[in-house]
């Protein structure tokens, strides 16, 4: 197990993982910059209702993304489906 500094915000954060290195510090980098934008964007003199404002749109983001994949995915099932359909 490796350990990693990530640094959000000015604060340095110990991360112990088997993860890959590129990969914990990308992470801690797309943390810092969402962090960073929120900061800007809303204010609110509190690292924790900056962190749970980021968290909320970092999961939004994910979500929004996963949707459209699954959404990409059924279209692409039913496109084969159609195409099986008129086969048989």
């Amino acid at each position: 197990m490796k350990t990693f500094t990530l640094n959000v915000l000015g604060s340095d954060y110990k991360i112990k993982t088997d993860r890959n290195g590129d990969y914990v510090l990308n992470i801690g980098k797309i943390i810092d910059e969402k962090m960073k934008q929120m900061n800007k964007q809303y204010p609110q003199g509190s690292l924790g209702k900056t962190a749970v404002l980021s968290c909320i749109n970092l999961v939004d983001d994910f979500l929004t993304e996963k949707q459209a994949d699954q959404e990409q995915i059924n279209r692409r099932i039913n496109s084969l489906i159609e195409k099986l359909e008129r086969i048989v």
